[in-house]
């Protein structure tokens, strides 16, 4: 099944994120929205660019996502992933985490950003996927 332009444009987001953490930035920059709403579990709601990118520890240089499934409807896409997160000198933040998320895509970029996940178990043995 061919995927849509938004389920292109947050597997481009997620992958993008990395190996540096301009890299980093730039992925922000490029993909969301300056007004883009981030919400994560255990975390203050992020509103614009500024508030995503000081969320974000200064040294997370590289994401590593494996996308489990993707589903569209409209401009929403949800999507099931496995990330490993690294700090700048290759130390994980998270391993093997397992995430949900539903992205909002509006005039081509990322307008709102949901994650899901257990942020108790960051670090996992194994992905169990």
């Amino acid at each position: 099944m061919p995927a849509t332009d938004a389920e292109r444009l947050v597997r481009a987001f997620l992958t993008a994120m990395g190996p540096t953490p301009e890299a980093v930035r730039k992925a922000v920059d490029d993909h969301l929205t300056d007004d883009c709403v981030w919400e994560n579990p255990g975390s203050p709601v992020c509103r614009g660019k500024a508030e995503i990118l000081a969320l974000l520890p200064p040294d997370f240089a590289r994401l590593e996502v494996r996308f489990r499934h993707l589903a569209t409807t409209g401009d929403t896409v949800l999507a099931e992933r496995i990330e490993n997160m690294f700090r700048a000198d290759g130390t994980p933040i998270a391993l093997n985490l397992k995430v949900m998320a539903a992205f909002e895509v509006r005039a081509g970029r990322i307008g709102a950003w949901r994650d899901y996940y257990d942020h108790t178990h960051l670090v996992s043995e194994r992905p169990d996927w």
